[in-house]
């Protein structure tokens, strides 16, 4: 009796949750990020919007502008974002809705689509474990979610590879790089990634996953951390490559 009863009130509560959703899709639709059309179920930005996305094709040309930051490691493999990121742009205001206005659901399915854009080329082969980069649990409370592991989650959905979040650690709550500048930005990310068991890593290739991608400061202190990871080879993904 008392599963059966249960079972009732999980059924009872799921109907109300979709009610209530049915209302609040009913009085505030959620708006496209770029335009603020009202959007159709399933859809992270309207039509007309993701007619002007600027794709970089970086899945297919090697040596392109976001490898180019991180030639000098030696364990580095090979990288590539899937937009063009620039200040004001349309990017610029998806990933911002994306980060700051609680709408994970952009990234979630902008990375599906990259990813599919990416399997198909070829980007994900021989890689054995996505690591999101990391948020410090402080912010990771204000933000609601670590954006770089939902976009992670994003691309498991269409590779299927495993996503880790557990050996790699932000152990200082460090500002955001987009306030700083020049050697400001490099000196703002120093020691602030940890590692634990690297021994789990042992000669893995690791996908190293953020949302944008401008001096390439962050993911290199990451690998700096990950050195400790004996044989690993990195790659990097990102939703944006900054421009300009």
């Amino acid at each position: 009796m008392k599963i059966s009863y249960f079972c009732s009130m999980v059924k009872v509560l799921r109907y109300i949750q979709s009610l209530w959703e049915g209302v609040l899709e009913l009085f505030y639709p959620a708006l496209c990020p770029i335009c603020d059309t009202p959007l159709e179920k399933g859809e992270y930005v309207c039509p007309s919007c993701h007619k002007t996305l600027r794709r970089t094709e970086q899945a297919i040309i090697r040596g392109n502008s976001t490898e180019q930051l991180f030639m000098g490691n030696k364990r580095f493999e090979r990288g590539g974002a899937y937009l063009f990121f620039e200040k004001g742009g349309d990017v610029q205001k998806m990933i911002l809705n994306f980060k700051f206005a609680r709408r994970p659901e952009i990234g979630y399915e902008l990375a599906k689509e990259a990813a599919l854009a990416f399997m198909e080329a070829g980007f994900f082969e021989g890689i054995d474990v996505i690591i999101p980069v990391p948020l410090h649990p402080r912010r990771l409370r204000e933000r609601g979610y670590n954006q770089a592991e939902v976009i992670a989650k994003g691309v498991h959905e269409v590779t299927h590879i495993a996503v880790d979040t557990t050996h790699l650690l932000r152990i200082k709550n460090n500002q955001h790089q987009a306030a700083l500048r020049g050697m400001k930005r490099e000196k703002n990310v120093e020691d602030i990634f940890a590692v634990v068991h690297p021994e789990d890593m042992y000669r893995k290739h690791i996908l190293l996953v953020d949302d944008v991608i401008t001096t390439g400061n962050t993911l290199c202190s990451c690998m700096k951390a990950m050195g400790k990871f004996r044989g690993c080879r990195i790659s990097v993904f990102a939703l944006g490559k900054a421009i300009g």
